[in-house]
């Protein structure tokens, strides 16, 4: 395995040493090309000599001799990741800008891009660089961080770079993926739906549609394909998954029903479970707001369970309880007539939604196994593991 690594003029670059021990240790070869700003920042900070890499500046990409080793390193890599990324080069390749060794690089890449920005707080939310951001997001790059904290500058705010081991995690799983689920096709439903009550106000929960998205993820990784319904998030579209976005359960509901046949359904959506029997479009006024009458929305899972002929052989579904957690899964599992349910208990111990841990009990007609609390990403990755074995049955 093989990366190319473009590093930028950003403070941040201060940290390569330690990405680049991370991918050695994970036995992942590497080549850099640096920038003239990068080049400068590297000299000014007196860090050391980076180790185990390979490292290309402008004057090798305009010696004669190179003239195609922009075309040379992409093809030879196997993802590439701009660390750090300042606004400038974003917005360069934002804009199809192509005038130094690097950019040309990204323009002439047909690899998976990754970008890890690192920047002071107002240039990330400067609404030119959002703009391009938003840009690159729709044409398949994907962005790990910023984070929010401690900046370098002083001031404190989104703009800090993502730490070395979520980078690495990232890169690792796209890097390792494999095709043990290739030729399967599945659904995802994920996030909140919202109900509307007038033009302003509606129903909605605390779903951040964090574990849908991780699922899809590396289901998509593993060579699925993979159609994710998703209620309003503010999460980034997964890789090589179709995105189908909805609101009300109605729609989520009309969506999944179109996109069946499937091979397996996972519910990890948080539907509500009701919708205002009305609906007004002027704002109701609240000296005579005074009740809301209520009607039930449609079940999706147990829908997706009983589609008869179109029924997709593996119907998994999601239960949140806040007490009886047992009896209460147990009892959807046989009610929605699925196959698996994973189900969480909320408490203070295991505040689930927006987190990224949660603590699963995984249940069958046959099974009751609890899963120690894992990050929503390694429970997509033990219940990937499960799915593998259902079909190899």
């Amino acid at each position: 395995m093989r990366i190319l690594i473009i590093a930028s003029g950003s403070i941040a670059i201060k940290k390569i040493s330690e990405l680049l021990n991370a991918l050695n240790n994970e036995k992942i070869a590497i080549d850099i090309i640096i920038t003239k700003s990068g080049q400068s920042l590297l000299e000014s900070l007196k860090i050391k000599k980076l180790k185990n890499c390979k490292i290309y500046k402008d004057k090798d990409f305009f010696n004669k001799n190179n003239n195609m080793l922009h075309i040379d390193l992409t093809r030879k890599s196997d993802a590439i990741i701009i660390y750090p990324a300042s606004v400038n080069i974003i917005g360069k390749f934002s804009n199809g800008i192509a005038d130094d060794f690097a950019t040309s690089a990204l323009i002439a890449s047909n690899k998976q891009i990754f970008i890890a920005p690192a920047m002071n707080t107002e240039m990330w939310n400067n609404s030119a660089n959002l703009k391009n951001v938003k840009k690159l997001k729709e044409n398949g790059v994907s962005f790990i961080g910023p984070t929010y904290g401690n900046l370098a500058c002083g001031e404190v705010g989104k703009g800090r770079i993502s730490d070395t081991k979520l980078i690495i995690d990232e890169i690792s799983l796209y890097l390792k993926r494999s095709k043990l689920l290739s030729g399967l096709k599945g659904l995802i439903t994920s996030g909140p739906t919202i109900e509307p009550i007038d033009s302003i106000r509606f129903i909605s929960n605390y779903s951040s549609g964090k574990q849908g998205y991780a699922i899809a993820k590396i289901l998509s990784m593993m060579g699925a394909n993979i159609s994710l319904i998703s209620g309003p998030t503010n999460l980034d579209k997964p890789i090589g998954v179709k995105m189908i976005n909805v609101k009300t359960a109605k729609e989520m509901n009309n969506a999944t029903m179109d996109m069946l046949p499937t091979d397996f359904a996972i519910c990890t959506a948080a539907v509500s479970d009701f919708r205002p029997l009305s609906f007004s479009n002027k704002k109701i006024k609240k000296e005579t707001f005074n009740y809301i009458n209520l009607k039930n929305n449609p079940d999706i899972l147990y829908n997706i369970s009983n589609a008869k002929n179109k029924r997709p052989k593996l119907v998994i579904g999601f239960a949140t309880e806040t007490e009886n957690l047992k009896h209460n899964a147990v009892s959807k599992l046989v009610n929605k007539k699925c196959d698996w349910i994973l189900a969480n208990k909320i408490s203070k111990n295991n505040l689930v939604f927006g987190n990224d841990k949660n603590t699963i009990t995984y249940i069958t007609k046959e099974i009751y196994e609890n899963w120690p609390k894992m990050s929503k990403i390694e429970i997509a990755k033990k219940l990937n593991n499960k799915i593998i074995n259902f079909f190899e049955k």
